[in-house]
């Protein structure tokens, strides 16, 4: 016999995991993006059945949130989403005055870029994401999107990780400050050379950031940003990016140098290459 308590949390399970799934365009397009069983997925949906262990942790990292919130109540849930969604919508995340008004000298920098950095919780392996910077008013926002796969490499299933932030100028470098879409675990920061060329394919900088492994320990890295252009193929862009090994076709060449970039002997400190 199934108990009240846990009847009412499969209630809110499922009526959270419904909310979640009305920020998408289908059902079907979850279930092809987690890999689930339609007819199985429907049960979750309808309170017949809670998902294993696997499952859950791929539905919430699917979805950016934890395993404790999406079995909360449900009003509780939906109030902690809309604040989230008041947060990332807002415009200005931090005190007007925290960072200089520099969207005109972004502004050659708009668009789409391919974002590479190594992975601080799977060694000898790059992290490939997309970033877009666009104009808002005078303030220069940052989005991007890091496909990861979930659950073991024979598992053709992958999660989406979001963050948003801005993004301005100070001292000669670009700053960009991002943290996660939903959630907001974590902040990372990426000071980066600016190109003084019409023109330009590569930026190099560093970030800093915190691990995704289960520790959550801070990490500082090279970081490169590949630019694209203005207009891209979203989706064939954001299927070509996830995990590889460093000398994997996936990474460019030119980007693989500036990734391996060592101090100097008898140096400690990370600085990016200038070429």
């Amino acid at each position: 016999m199934v108990s009240s308590s846990s009847s009412q949390s499969m209630q809110d399970f499922s009526q959270n995991l419904r909310l979640l799934c009305g920020y998408y365009k289908s059902v079907a397009k979850v279930c092809r993006s987690l890999d689930i069983n339609r007819q199985q997925f429907n049960k979750y949906l309808g309170a017949q059945a809670t998902p294993s262990s696997f499952t859950l942790r791929k539905i919430c990292t699917f979805f950016g949130v934890d395993e404790e919130e999406i079995f909360s109540e449900h009003e509780s849930f939906r109030a902690l989403l809309n604040r989230q969604r008041t947060t990332r919508e807002s415009d200005s995340p931090v005190p007007a005055d925290f960072s200089p008004s520099s969207a005109q000298a972004l502004s050659k920098y708009q668009g789409y870029y391919f974002v590479y950095l190594m992975s601080p919780s799977a060694p000898g392996e790059v992290i490939k994401s997309i970033t877009r910077l666009t104009r808002s008013g005078e303030k220069i926002l940052s989005k991007t999107y890091e496909r990861m796969r979930l659950g073991d490499d024979q598992l053709k299933s992958f999660g989406i990780n979001k963050y948003r932030g801005f993004c301005f100028a100070s001292s000669d470098l670009i700053y960009i400050v991002e943290r996660e879409y939903l959630s907001s675990r974590g902040y990372i920061w990426s000071a980066i050379y600016p190109s003084y060329r019409s023109r330009f394919r590569f930026l190099n900088g560093l970030v800093l950031g915190v691990s995704g492994d289960n520790f959550r320990r801070p990490f500082g890295a090279h970081i490169v940003f590949e630019y694209l252009g203005e207009s891209i193929d979203m989706r064939n862009a954001l299927t070509s990016c996830s995990c590889f090994p460093i000398d994997a076709p996936e990474i460019p060449n030119e980007v693989r140098a500036r990734l391996l970039v060592h101090p100097p002997e008898g140096e400690f400190n990370l600085v990016p290459p200038l070429f």
